[in-house]
């Protein structure tokens, strides 16, 4: 009598190879649920600024949270993702001769070294940008008014810190800080 193997049953080898691809796909969808998960703000501490350009230098987490703090005339907005200081920008009143070697300098994350944009009005690295404010009062009062941005993680590109810094000093400029 001839035995008549069961093709239902699978081999012992045959499970392995599923096991692998099912630990990769779960893998693969853990690390997809790491995006984004907060809404990206459409404002810096009430300076608006287009979402699409934030959220291009902002870190994957959960849970995003913003601080503001002033200090004479440096204004700060901070941005928390899980807790941790992840993003920076402010505004600071500087004397009239002023350039943006001398902001990027002593800001932190941007070098006067860095690649420069618009006949040196922008500084910019991938960890931090300096920019000069379009603001017709400061600019009467020999009190120009720059802008700059930082980040604290390394998932910024240099590309994206210019697009920010441009478009949060074009912000600030027509925002209620240059009347101030």
């Amino acid at each position: 009598m001839k035995k008549i193997r069961n093709a239902a049953r699978p081999r012992s080898g045959a499970s392995l190879p599923l096991v692998a691809v099912m630990t990769a796909l779960l893998s693969i969808a853990a690390c997809s649920s790491s995006d984004k998960q907060y809404t990206v703000p459409g404002a810096l501490c009430g300076i608006k600024v287009p979402q699409n350009v934030l959220k291009a230098v902002l870190p994957n987490g959960e849970d995003l949270t913003e601080h503001s703090d002033s200090s004479g005339s440096t204004k700060r907005c901070r941005i928390h993702v899980d807790g941790e200081s992840v993003f920076s920008a402010s505004t600071e009143r500087w004397d009239g001769e002023t350039t943006s070697n001398d902001v990027a300098q002593s800001a932190l994350g941007v070098d006067p070294q860095d690649q420069k944009s618009d006949e040196g009005r922008y500084i910019y690295s991938s960890t931090g940008a300096v920019g000069k404010v379009d603001c017709a009062q400061a600019e009467e009062a020999h009190e120009p008014l720059w802008a700059s941005v930082r980040v604290t993680h390394e998932e910024a590109k240099n590309a994206d810190m210019l697009k920010l810094i441009k478009a949060y000093a074009e912000a600030v400029g027509s925002s209620q800080e240059c009347s101030q």
